[in-house]
């Protein structure tokens, strides 16, 4: 009962995972790719209130006053003539309420500069949202390589496991027989227990590569899965002034770069705009029972006002700080191409390198193999003792072990090729 209940219990302890399941769910869920969307959404926003500054604006007052005493006015007079006697000049208590409109019919073209700057920054936002994905998704593939290799590593411990107990058991058979001296038994266990040693650090190393994992995923960072080795079709004979070309082409953080030049060239035409004047329309209502003798206490109001104001020339030097900007932006971008070509460059060479080892560690391994089966055949023949056999499993494992590392860090090395080109070179 106790058996069958584990049995049940498989399925739900673990998960299979693809590589492309774990960067799809890191895009969906990463907390990084979720504030950058915030500020897409935040820049949206903003130009759906710099939209409103089309719209007239809506105002309502009302006050209340009053004084102490009733104002009163005197009339002056000249000498010898009659005083008049004074009249009020307003009443002592009284009330004003307004109700109306404004409507900035000229503002020197700084809302359609303002909108055009909250447009551009929305697309910043996106590019750079983009440029985050690349970089998330060359983090996840490679944490998912990395769980791969540790995976393999421990497969491999489990062999060298197997083939030195099959050594042990050897050694014990032959010292039985009077064939093998004990020191050879003594020596095969020592290598066992080392072995098993390499196997629980090798468990432990493949537990913090699944943690990583799982923390780029946003989930817990317990949560064991299953993955699945990757068959990728790698492209021979990259050119590396093509694979450049096309970075410039691809890299989002470019053209991020490029919208913000963009929003300095209209800033620099709003801080110009202070010099021009301001039309304003207001159309209101007005009732005031401030006067006794103002008849209508009600009436409608339409105007038209002109305002032209600025502290010296203060918004020149604005916009000239405003193109230095721009000068800086677009020095900006030039280097950035220059890094981004410095970034294809070094990670093609590193490719080129893994490509290499690759052959060189799989030769190693064809050579290490067909000693190991040759020093095996002498040790089972009696023509060689316990330490050349050791040896000759350690070379022949340490050949796996090697090779299948060159495997992993040309996969490695080929997605940061991918992601300093900012584009998928081939189907996976």
């Amino acid at each position: 009962m106790k058996k069958l209940a584990y049995i049940l219990f498989l399925p739900i302890a673990s998960y299979g995972l693809t590589i492309d399941q774990a960067v799809q769910k890191a895009l969906n869920q990463n907390l990084n790719l979720k504030e950058y969307k915030q500020d897409i959404k935040a820049n949206q926003y903003q130009l759906k209130e710099d939209k409103q500054l089309w719209f007239p604006q809506f105002f309502v007052s009302y006050s209340y006053t009053m004084f102490k005493d009733t104002p009163y006015t005197q009339i002056p007079i000249s000498f010898g003539s009659i005083s008049p006697p004074p009249f009020k000049q307003f009443n002592k208590q009284f009330s004003n309420f307004d109700i109306g409109i404004n409507y900035p019919i000229f503002t020197g073209f700084q809302r359609i500069n303002k909108i055009k700057i909250s447009k551009s920054q929305i697309k910043s936002s996106k590019y750079m949202y983009h440029e985050q994905e690349n970089e998330i998704k060359a983090k996840v593939e490679k944490a998912y390589l990395n769980v791969l290799m540790a995976e393999d590593a421990l497969n491999i411990y489990k062999s060298q496991k197997k083939a030195v107990s099959y050594a042990v058991k050897k050694a014990k058979e032959q010292y039985k027989e009077g064939l093998r001296t004990k020191v050879d038994v003594l020596q095969a266990k020592v290598k066992l227990s080392k072995v098993e040693r390499d196997i629980k650090k090798a468990e432990g190393n493949l537990k913090i590569a699944k943690a990583y994992l799982n923390n780029l995923l946003n989930q817990d960072i317990n949560k064991d899965f299953q993955v699945e080795h990757v068959k990728w079709n790698i492209p021979k004979n990259l050119n590396l002034e093509k694979l450049q070309e096309l970075a410039i082409r691809n890299r989002k953080i470019i053209n991020a770069l490029s919208e913000q030049e963009k929003q300095a060239e209209y800033l620099y035409k709003i801080n110009q705009a202070s010099f021009y004047p301001q039309v304003v329309a207001q159309a209101k209502y007005n009732y005031s029972n401030q006067s006794p003798y103002l008849d209508p206490k009600g009436n409608y109001i339409f105007a038209i006002a002109l305002n032209l104001e600025f502290q010296g020339i203060k918004p020149y030097y604005a916009s000239l700080k405003t193109k230095e900007l721009e000068k800086k932006l677009v020095i900006k971008i030039n280097q950035l191409k220059n890094n981004i070509k410095l970034q294809v460059k070094s990670a093609y060479e590193n490719f080129l390198t893994a490509q290499k080892n690759l052959d060189i560690a799989e030769n190693t391994l064809k050579e290490a193999e067909e000693y190991y089966k040759l020093v095996k055949g002498q040790y089972e023949n009696q023509l060689a003792d316990m330490t050349d056999l050791l040896n000759a499993e350690s070379s022949y494992t340490a050949a796996k072990r090697g090779r299948m590392i060159s495997y992993y860090e040309l996969l490695k090395a080929f997605v940061d090729l991918e992601k300093a080109v900012g584009v998928d070179l081939n189907e996976k």
